[in-house]
């Protein structure tokens, strides 16, 4: 059975802003190398009319990691992570898709984003960001313990990646 994933988080920054950092190459290879983990890498980034898409790839210690999981991937994890977004018709209002495996290890990880503007009474431009998502692991008797580890890893990668962006924004005001 998969768990879900649910990220919630909103911004001091329009939607737009926080979406071009989003999709630029530039934020992106800042964000690896700082939280990215070992053998962090962009892999491929395409601009497209509407939007961008790109993958990467996240590396995580195996001494970082707790026992049970050391035990089904039997040493560092490599997870490649694939993006894409899109910039909707409606004014400030992006959506995307993200999807990410672990090599060597029958799990998945897939998920819709949004990122749009909030109207706020004081007139200041504040956005709002959500991923909701779900994690697979495909394994006898631990996939639900895997699952839930997941899942708190990937909560806890959404809310650094969340600070970096606030980081990053701030010191290009």
């Amino acid at each position: 059975m998969a768990r879900r994933i649910e990220h919630r988080s909103t911004s001091e920054w329009p939607a737009a802003r926080v979406y071009e950092a989003l999709i630029d190459i530039d934020y992106l290879t800042d964000r690896l190398a700082e939280i990215g983990g070992s053998h962090a890498a962009l892999l491929q980034h395409v601009a497209t009319d509407d939007g961008a898409r790109f993958q990467m790839r996240h590396g995580v210690q195996a001494d970082s990691l707790p026992s049970m999981a050391r035990t089904v991937v039997g040493g560092d994890l490599t997870i490649d992570r694939s993006e894409s977004w899109r910039q909707e018709e409606e004014d400030c209002h992006y959506t995307g898709e993200i999807a990410a495996e672990i090599a060597g290890a029958p799990c998945s990880i897939t998920g819709s984003m949004w990122l749009r503007d909030l109207a706020e009474p004081s007139g200041s431009a504040v956005s709002e960001f959500v991923v909701s998502g779900s994690v697979r692991v495909n394994v006898p008797f631990l996939g639900g313990k895997l699952e839930d580890l997941i899942v708190d890893q990937v909560q806890k990668l959404l809310a650094d990646e969340e600070r970096f962006t606030t980081d990053w924004l701030a010191r290009r005001e």
